[in-house]
């Protein structure tokens, strides 16, 4: 009698020395049920076996169970419990649209915590269970549904199923003027987040399925060109082009770079134009169009040049350095290589070496064919004109060996003696 007498003199009766021994949980479910949802209170404690059964099946070595237990997560709780009771509330009053966005609602709070990605999915699925009820929208709750739940697979990595619910996204989209809050249309939304997912699948399937990863690029370009994104559409024209070089299909690589310059070209993106031209070169290398590819080259030098990039500047260089190398100009190769090593703006000793080395060997090449002709020739004037630059290491030499000079020289093995003292018509004493 003491007690109660006290505790009455106190204000505290029972429920609230209950409520100050039991725990939270405790104290929340009773308050849901005297409210009289006992719906939301199913779901919740649904919500509780779910996560112990999650950390059952993952096993003690999982890093689940370093994840706090929803259970001793307060505020988490109160959310769950309002939002749950306004779904509710929604059932019984006939409104599957207002419980729809409760649980939207709830779905998008639980994104920012990493760990709770179950509870994402969780209410991302009851969304589309409540969608399927929505009778007057004509399905665009349904959509959204779809699209939010390809979006969480995407970000997660699954992109295999992610593309599944994008494709319903896009279908349920079709002919709708649907728009976002923004004003955005729903369909080319969906076109454009097709175009990302099947470009980011087509790059993760590549090395195992080549052939299936251009048929995810194909799509892409597509959706690209539907949702009217000049960009886009020219970067999948580009990444086309790219994948059908590396398989070794230069013709139709060619077909789509071209498409990407047009693109860049009406855009006035001259990085991208300079991609384009670069992209084109290597094609026509490989198919020996060389004159082709040489121009090109000399494009891609031009604008990134313009641009002010160093270092595209010097890669520009050294790809046409290295073509005139190829074929046989080799004034122009060094040339090129010594502007390539010149721009270079990094500390990569290797590349530098590289170029230098490169340099060295598109100088000897210049110097070779000279170099040949006086050993060959062997006259005295040749000779001379060699230990002349042996001494000095200019240009003379090359200049004094060419095909005129050579022939001149030449003669002197003939069979007409006076040929051989007709004035040679570039000499060293020329030169002096």
């Amino acid at each position: 009698m003491t007690g109660k007498f006290i505790g009455k003199l106190a204000g505290i009766d029972r429920a609230d020395v209950g409520a100050y021994r039991n725990t939270y949980k405790h104290n929340l479910s009773l308050e849901i049920l005297q409210e009289g949802y006992v719906s939301s209170f199913i779901e919740l404690f649904e919500l509780f076996d779910q996560q112990a059964q999650l950390r059952e099946n993952a096993g003690s070595d999982s890093g689940v169970h370093e994840v706090p237990l929803l259970i001793d997560q307060h505020d988490k709780l109160d959310v769950l419990k309002s939002k749950l009771i306004e779904a509710e509330e929604a059932r019984r009053s006939g409104a599957p649209d207002n419980s729809y966005q409760s649980y939207l609602e709830l779905a998008q709070y639980f994104e920012k915590f990493p760990s709770d990605q179950w509870l994402i999915d969780h209410f991302h699925e009851k969304c589309m269970s409540e969608s399927s009820k929505v009778e007057e929208d004509g399905g665009r709750k349904l959509a959204e549904a779809n699209y939010n739940i390809g979006i969480a697979l995407e970000k997660r990595g699954d992109l295999s199923s992610a593309v599944d619910y994008l494709e319903k996204f896009y279908n349920l989209t079709t002919e709708q003027e649907w728009q976002d809050k923004i004003g955005d249309n729903l369909h080319d939304i969906a076109s454009l987040q097709l175009y990302r997912t099947y470009t980011c699948l087509a790059e993760e399937l590549y090395e195992e399925a080549p052939s299936v990863s251009i048929d995810y690029l194909k799509k892409a370009f597509h959706m690209a060109n539907e949702g009217g994104n000049r960009t886009e559409a020219g970067l999948a024209s580009h990444r086309l082009g790219n994948i059908y070089e590396a398989v070794g299909d230069p013709e139709v690589a060619t077909m789509y770079h071209k498409g990407f310059l047009d693109r860049c070209k009406r855009d006035k993106d001259q990085v991208g134009t300079g991609k384009a031209h670069e992209a084109l070169a290597r094609c026509q290398q490989s198919e020996g169009k060389l004159a082709e590819a040489t121009e090109n080259y000399k494009e891609f030098v031009k604008i990134s040049e313009e641009v002010g990039d160093k270092t595209v500047y010097s890669q520009a260089c050294s790809s046409l350095a290295s073509l005139y190398n190829m074929l046989g100009e080799y004034g122009s190769a060094v040339e090129y290589y010594k502007k390539a090593a010149e721009s270079m703006e990094t500390d990569d000793k290797e590349r530098l070496e590289l170029m230098n080395i490169s340099t060295a060997i598109a100088r000897t090449h210049h110097h070779l064919a000279s170099y040949a002709t006086a050993i060959l020739c062997n006259t005295a004037k040749l000779t001379a004109t060699l230990v002349e630059w042996k001494d000095y290491r200019d240009d003379g030499f090359i200049q004094a060996s060419r095909p005129g000079t050579r022939a001149e020289s030449c003669l002197s093995g003939a069979e007409t003696p006076a040929a051989a003292t007709a004035p040679p018509e570039d000499t060293c004493d020329d030169k002096k």
